[in-house]
């Protein structure tokens, strides 16, 4: 159904370029609107399940697999077999031949990168509290202006500042308003919850709503059938 609305372009199947046959031109491409894509009224949300591929998510959407097309161009995927994520069975295979493991005990124990994680905590007083976590990817290698030297961060050791605000900061004996509690964690991130992670960000996908598959398809003729 997909392909049915590209264009066609005439290729010779051997070096003397005679006899020419009409074939479907693959190379032709249709790409959705960003501003489409953006707009939250025409899709909603769908968490990919082990097993789905774009044709069963289409069926089990629209009643048509043959509109898995609609949700690739809607999510971007240009490899639906590694775009979806893997099945736990998949991705450990994926892992072994990508790290050359001899068994996924390896990605268990060795380490992909380090990052700092920081939770920060903004408590007002008899009010909201609001709590905000980043990562960040880091060496562990940190350089020291105060010793002049390379220090190695200690792993695991949350390290956890508090900074109190008050009405009038020039005045001690102004009244307490807030507080911010900052906790820094050096933390090593292992192989298998790098991958695991990766895999797991793309389970949520886009479904754009069916009333606009219509109007879509319209479009992808126009655009394509020159």
């Amino acid at each position: 159904m997909y392909f049915r609305n590209f264009p066609k372009t005439l290729y010779s199947f051997d070096f003397s370029g005679s006899s020419p046959a009409s074939v479907t031109n693959i190379f032709a491409r249709f790409s959705i609107n960003s501003s489409v894509l953006n707009n939250a009224f025409g899709f909603y949300k769908y968490q990919i399940v082990d097993g789905d591929t774009p044709e069963i998510v289409a069926d089990k959407q629209y009643g048509d697999p043959l509109l898995h097309w609609v949700i690739s161009l809607t999510n971007n995927l240009s490899d639906p077999l590694f775009d979806f994520p893997l099945s736990n069975d998949a991705l450990e295979r994926k892992i072994i031949k990508q790290y050359a493991y001899s068994s996924i005990a390896n990605a268990y124990s060795a380490i992909h990168h380090y990052e700092l994680e920081t939770v920060k905590v903004l408590s007002e007083v008899d009010g909201l509290k609001t709590t905000t976590t980043t990562k960040d990817i880091i060496t562990l290698d940190q350089y020291s202006y105060t010793s002049n030297t390379i220090v190695v961060k200690p792993l695991n050791s949350p390290v956890t500042e508090t900074v109190v605000f008050k009405a009038n900061n020039s005045n001690a004996n102004s009244a307490v308003t807030s507080s911010l509690t900052t906790t820094s964690t050096y933390k090593p991130v292992y192989v298998y919850d790098y991958e695991n992670e990766e895999n797991e960000s793309k389970r949520e996908i886009k479904i754009l709503k069916q009333q606009y598959i219509d109007s879509l398809t319209s479009e992808l003729e126009a655009v394509l059938n020159v």
